[in-house]
């Protein structure tokens, strides 16, 4: 039996990005470092906030609003309000179980509707930005400052990778939406967290109800995409931390340098 390199008692785990072994405790210890420094980085919580967590039913959602509630208990300037989307009978249950997860962390909640126009067989990205946009109306609506959502480190790679692929460079930029003054920063706390360690911490907790999201038949990119860099990360540990240092290494230059897209005539 592997015994954790910090104390001797029983592994749970194995980070071969890292090479430690490590028991429950400080398992999750790591867990909360990493949320912790993420957080900070952001430079949102030395005031007075309210934070809107994406919740769908799924174990990474239900990890982040957790660990988001029992961070800030003592913090009476910091709110929690989770927000569902109704996406209709293509994700009928997801709703309820997102319901019963914000019951059982006793956060209140507001659930939003996918309007009926939306189409059920558009594109992935479509999708995205349809929900994308109510989220962040539904956080502005609920006077929110920040919108959490779930994203792993397998999540964001992909994002990344995905980007690269069909030349979308835009789509690694810093998210957040500006409204007047109001702006609403959006926030992945789990994003430096690999999705089996997210996985491992909602079973320990007897948090969410399913993993993540699968993909539909019709993203045959992102499938093979998800697949390729999946098989890549095994044979090579640490290639999607690698594609989440190159994208933040690309927005340090472009705020260093107030870079700006050249217009059609080069200028």
């Amino acid at each position: 039996m592997n015994r954790c390199n910090k104390c001797q008692c029983s592994a749970i785990i194995y980070q071969r990005y890292s090479g430690m072994h490590l028991c429950r405790e400080h398992f999750e210890e790591d867990v909360h470092r990493k949320i912790r420094e993420e957080l900070r980085q952001t430079g949102l919580f030395g005031r007075e906030v309210r934070m809107a967590v994406v919740l769908d039913g799924s174990r990474k959602s239900a990890v982040i609003a957790f660990i988001l509630k029992n961070l800030f208990i003592r913090r009476r300037d910091i709110s929690l309000l989770a927000i569902i989307i109704d996406e209709g009978e293509r994700e009928a249950s997801s709703a309820d179980l997102a319901a019963e997860v914000a019951k059982q962390l006793d956060i209140a909640c507001t659930v939003k509707r996918m309007p009926s126009s939306a189409d059920p067989k558009a594109s992935y990205a479509v999708r995205s930005e349809e929900k994308k946009q109510m989220l962040y109306r539904a956080a502005k609506e609920n006077q929110a400052g920040i919108l959490v959502t779930g994203q792993t480190l397998e999540d964001e790679a992909l994002e990344i990778f995905m980007s690269l692929l069909q030349g979308e460079a835009d789509a690694i930029m810093p998210e957040s939406s500006e409204d007047g003054e109001q702006t609403v920063a959006w926030i992945k706390p789990l994003r430096r967290i690999p999705e089996r360690e997210v996985r491992l911490y909602a079973l320990g907790r007897h948090l969410g109800f399913y993993d993540a999201d699968e993909i539909s038949g019709r993203e045959a990119l992102r499938r093979k995409a998800k697949k390729m860099l999946c098989e890549f990360d095994c044979r090579h540990p640490g290639t999607c931390y690698s594609l989440l240092r190159c994208m933040e290494k690309i927005r340090h230059v472009k705020e260093l340098t107030g870079a700006k897209p050249l217009s059609k005539d080069g200028k």
